[in-house]
């Protein structure tokens, strides 16, 4: 009886002192998993004794836990900056991450960076969707991480921001996470956790957090990144559950799996706010950890609290201005960049102009930290079709947020938003309409040139950004609290479309954002259109994919004029593909169709015969001429009637 007692009391024990997976059942995993997490830190690691002391805390409990970062840790602050993320590697270790993935602006610190920081840290850099490049650069990179818990595999898959310069980066964000899972089965996972810097914001859907738990709805969770979101208790997508904890250490997030024999029976999120409620969130932060950090701080505090400028205004500077409009301190930093590089024009993309500076004495701390890090400027050449693109992005989700949003100097570019934010003119500092197919000078940061324009030969010895910056206000020059109206919104239309028999056609295009216009302020309806721009014109109107369009189109030729039949012929292709029911009557055939493949004849007659082309008159269709702007607007405005009425009468 004494010794049954004696057993009785050495379970009990082990109860105590075992985290639940140790007594799981062969079954598989039964009880509750927690994985504490943060996201977009930006190397603001105030955060990082709390998040050791709370993970500390619940293991001292028994609880099962895995502690992940969703990306976007090693840049952002002088603490990163003084060392290339290398002291946020070391806090990162001390804390005890052991899930990683790549955050677009890890991808911009450069491979050369970033792999002296795989090499340092102690967990796994995760990216299934990664380039070849990087992969091939830094072995450190996987598609997985499995932990194991009571026999119950748990795979954590990373997927990364679509990396710059990689034609197929969106779809290879669905396309990864299957082959990651696949793989992963393989090794006996049966619960797939996402660890993803996608958010929930982007423009296109396919880049989305929430377009993921869609298409891959076996995942149970997604651990996400990238939007600066907080996701109170979570966001379910498809019976997806989704975790974001906003930005810069804010929040700690915690997300609890309940499991039943290996199977999850429930699921939650919730975060714990630590900024400015340090005291209120009971959590001891972990004094080693905070140790490093002041250690850290000391020894460059002096450096960085030297006043090294002054500003006679506010600059403006904040997220919500940098990422959505024209700011005085855009200007300030474009022009202080373009005068460095004595160039025709400068620019920095928006993500790189961070805070506010207040008028006053500017330490070198602040400077680093408006202007995200203090790295090299280069000067490279660029087409004025280049500009023109760079600056039609940008503005493209306008007034919202928009990584790719430009502030620039040494052009004024005015912009319609009534017209899906098409830019109407870009003309020069002498009034002069932007060359499209000139070549122009520019200074960037270095960081930029090789995330937004890869591959790009450039020239260096111009300066750091912030002592370019910083000498530029010192200089005396006039900075004014008012921007120089370099991004203009108007709602003036290109004048050779009004009155234009396509003009409402062309205007439809153009709120899509599924055709330009050129940087003179002209559209040009009746100039012959290029295969290229037709691709764009249906490629947006129809939302083909880049697989789509590689079976339509022939790869090369897309600077040259595309003829009425091969149009006809293309744009039947997509009506076949997309499964566009046209309607059918009776119609006299073009009488000068002889001569014309047989494909393009019969795709002619089709179109006819649904009333999406009238022909040229006299009973001809020109199948030989150019196909101009205004007509392939107006065809494919009539194709889309179509399917509206279509699905009006279904």
């Amino acid at each position: 009886m004494r010794k049954i007692r004696n057993i009785i009391a050495l379970l009990l024990v082990l109860c105590l002192v075992l985290p639940v997976a140790a007594l799981a059942a062969d079954g598989g995993f039964t009880g509750t998993l927690t994985i504490v997490h943060t996201n977009d830190v930006h190397s603001y690691v105030d955060v990082e004794p709390y998040v050791k002391g709370y993970v500390d805390a619940l293991r001292a409990e028994g609880k099962n836990v895995v502690l992940v970062s969703g990306g976007d840790a090693f840049k952002g602050t002088a603490f990163a900056s003084m060392s290339d993320g290398l002291d946020v590697a070391t806090v990162m270790n001390m804390t005890g991450y052991e899930v990683f993935t790549l955050g677009n602006h890890e991808q911009m610190l450069g491979i050369e960076k970033f792999k002296k920081i795989a090499e340092k840290v102690e967990f796994p850099v995760l990216a299934a969707n990664a380039s070849d490049e990087w992969r091939e650069a830094i072995p450190e990179i996987r598609d997985y991480v499995i932990k194991e818990f009571g026999g119950t595999k748990i795979a954590f898959i990373g997927i990364t921001t679509p990396m710059f310069g990689d034609p197929d980066g969106i779809a290879k964000i669905i396309t990864s996470a299957e082959r990651a899972k696949a793989a992963a089965e393989a090794e006996g996972a049966t619960v797939f956790i996402g660890v993803t810097h996608l958010g929930v914001k982007e423009t296109n859907e396919e880049m989305r957090s929430t377009y993921l738990a869609k298409r891959c709805p076996w995942l149970t969770a997604i651990i996400d990144a990238h939007c600066h979101t907080a996701h109170e208790n979570g966001l379910m997508q498809d019976g997806v559950l989704i975790a974001e904890t906003g930005e810069y250490g804010n929040n700690i997030g915690v997300v609890e799996l309940t499991f039943e024999s290996g199977r999850v029976t429930g699921k939650t999120a919730r975060l714990i706010p630590i900024k400015r409620h340090e005291a209120e969130s009971g959590i001891e932060p972990d004094e080693e950890v905070a140790a490093f950090i002041a250690e850290v701080k000391v020894k460059s505090e002096a450096y960085l609290k030297e006043v090294v400028a002054r500003t006679p205004v506010y600059l403006d500077g904040v997220r919500g201005f940098s990422r959505t409009r024209e700011t005085n301190l855009g200007n300030v930093v474009t022009d202080a960049m373009r005068k460095a590089g004595n160039t025709d024009i400068a620019m920095v993309m928006g993500p790189f102009l961070r805070i506010d500076l207040p008028e006053g004495d500017i330490t070198r701390e602040q400077l680093q930290m408006a202007l995200y890090e203090n790295v090299d400027l280069v000067v490279f050449r660029l087409t004025g079709q280049e500009i023109y693109d760079t600056m039609a992005r940008g503005l493209s989700m306008y007034p919202n947020e928009n990584t790719w949003f430009t502030h620039i100097s040494g052009v004024f570019v005015e912009f319609n938003p009534q017209l899906g934010n098409s830019i109407v003119s870009i003309r020069l500092p002498d009034g002069k309409p932007l060359d499209m197919n000139a070549e122009y000078t520019c200074t960037i940061r270095e960081d930029n040139i090789g995330t937004f324009f890869p591959g790009r030969a450039y020239t260096m010895g111009y300066g750091t950004i912030c002592e370019v910056v910083a000498d530029y206000l010192n200089s005396g020059v006039t900075i004014s609290r008012e921007v120089a109206g370099r991004m203009k919104p108007v709602d003036t239309v290109f004048a050779d479309i009004a009155g234009h028999w396509a003009e409402d056609a062309i205007c439809a295009a153009l709120r899509r954002r599924s055709i330009t216009g050129f940087a003179d302020g002209t559209f040009r309806p009746d100039d012959a259109i290029t295969l290229g721009a037709f691709k764009g014109l249906l490629k947006a109107a129809f939302a083909l994919t880049d697989d789509d369009v590689a079976a339509i189109f022939p790869e090369d030729g897309s600077n040259e004029p595309i003829a009425r039949k091969d149009a006809a012929f293309y744009i039947k292709k997509v009506i076949d593909l997309t499964g566009i029911a046209l309607a059918q009557s009776d119609a006299e055939p073009f009488a000068d169709l002889e001569g014309v493949s047989e494909e393009a004849a019969a795709a002619i007659s089709a179109l006819q015969s649904a009333g999406v082309v009238n022909g040229v008159g006299g009973g001809l269709f020109a199948p030989n001429a150019d196909a101009t702007r205004g007509a392939m607007a107006l065809l494919v405005e009539r194709v889309l009637a179509s399917m509206a009425a279509e699905d009006a009468a279904a």
